[in-house]
């Protein structure tokens, strides 16, 4: 059997990465919360087992090691993020699982083999459901669209998290007062739990891909894999920016990716119509510009002021989406407004050559 070819828009969806400083906000939360807290917390409520608690225990340690390495170089190990949240899926989920085991076999007092040997079928059983489940999602291209700089909360979101918590914790003190059906309850909530977290296991698929296509993934992320030292002493980026009368055919597109795909300098490129282009701001840069004829610009890249911006939208627009995340389209305008800055413009040609020329210079 030969090997499936990977459609544009799966790869798309494979290649939606997370900063390595979002990754370990990401783990030191799930880990702290999902594994050590509620992973653990059938062993505080009820009847203590010491057998229980030793098969949690070992897993648990395994993955908080695990944790602490990608604490120490998320930038180094970024490749393996993806890893560590499929592998996460699955400790936690079983976590959940043994806890429901220790409720019917502990708390409740349930005798024999036909609950653990349902409960067994039904974790592998949800595990495979789940793990080809969110294949099919990401060959669909199905995931979320989401640049892999901000995937940041809503302040919806947040309050919904509080209130979940608040509620929880006086559920809790309902239940113990009365007594109506604690582990039933339990065992429900730990199912939910399970649910959650049986999501994350299509990490594994970015990462099957990341591992099958290094290559690609580096000459999208120049920077994948390398640490945070060596990633500031890169040197500059560019943007190309192709400003075109008319919209760009499949020809020009090839053209540049025939002459430019090789170069790790270059941070996007971004076709414009000359009339949507500040081409007055270029003439003030390089006299000579015709705006009648068509051309290339690479335009430096000012890092500091683009983070600046994008904080600035943040706040600006924080009340408008208050109840939902800040859409793509905003950062895009952002982008555009700096990453097209004609006054940043370094050179203006109307050949590709010579733009590959100034940036193997400038790469040094």
């Amino acid at each position: 059997m030969g090997k499936r070819e990977i459609s544009d828009k799966e790869m798309l969806a494979y290649l939606r990465f997370r900063t390595p400083e979002d990754n370990r906000v990401t783990i030191i939360f799930m880990v702290l919360f999902f594994i050590d807290f509620m992973g653990f917390l059938p062993s505080l409520i009820g009847s203590f087992s010491k057998l229980f608690f030793i098969a949690a225990l070992v897993p648990a340690i395994i993955l908080n090691l695990w944790t602490l390495v990608y604490i120490l170089a998320p930038f180094k190990l970024e490749k393996s993020f993806h890893l560590f949240i499929g592998i996460f899926s699955i400790v936690s989920t079983y976590l959940y699982w043994l806890g429901i085991e220790k409720i019917i076999y502990i708390d409740i007092g349930v005798k024999g083999n036909v609950p653990f040997t349902i409960g067994l079928f039904t974790l592998v059983l949800c595990l495979a459901i789940f793990y080809f489940y969110t294949r099919y999602r990401f060959q669909r291209a199905k995931y979320p669209q989401t640049n892999r700089e901000r995937e940041k909360l809503s302040g919806f979101d947040i309050l919904v998290s509080v209130a979940i918590i608040m509620g929880s914790n006086q559920l809790w003190r309902f239940i113990n007062i009365t007594g109506v059906m604690v582990s039933y309850v339990q065992i429900g909530l730990f199912c939910l739990m399970s649910f959650i977290t049986l999501h994350m296991i299509g990490s594994l698929h970015p990462y099957n891909f990341i591992r099958k296509n290094i290559k690609v993934v580096q000459k999208v992320y120049p920077d994948f894999e390398i640490s945070k030292k060596e990633r500031k002493a890169q040197g500059d980026i560019y943007t190309i920016a192709l400003l075109k009368r008319d919209e760009l055919s499949d020809r020009d597109i090839q053209s540049v990716t025939d002459e430019l795909g090789d170069l790790q300098n270059i941070s996007s490129v971004k076709k414009v119509r000359m009339e949507n282009f500040d081409v007055g701001g270029l003439q003030n840069v390089f006299q000579k510009v015709d705006p009648t004829v068509e051309g290339i610009a690479v335009i430096k890249v000012d890092e500091s002021r683009l983070e600046e911006e994008k904080k600035k939208m943040e706040r600006t627009k924080r009340w408008k989406y208050f109840f939902k995340k800040i859409p793509e389209k905003e950062y895009e305008k952002v982008e555009n407004r700096v990453l097209l800055d004609p006054k940043q413009s370094k050179l203006y040609a109307e050949r590709l050559t010579e733009v590959r020329a100034f940036l193997l210079k400038e790469k040094g």
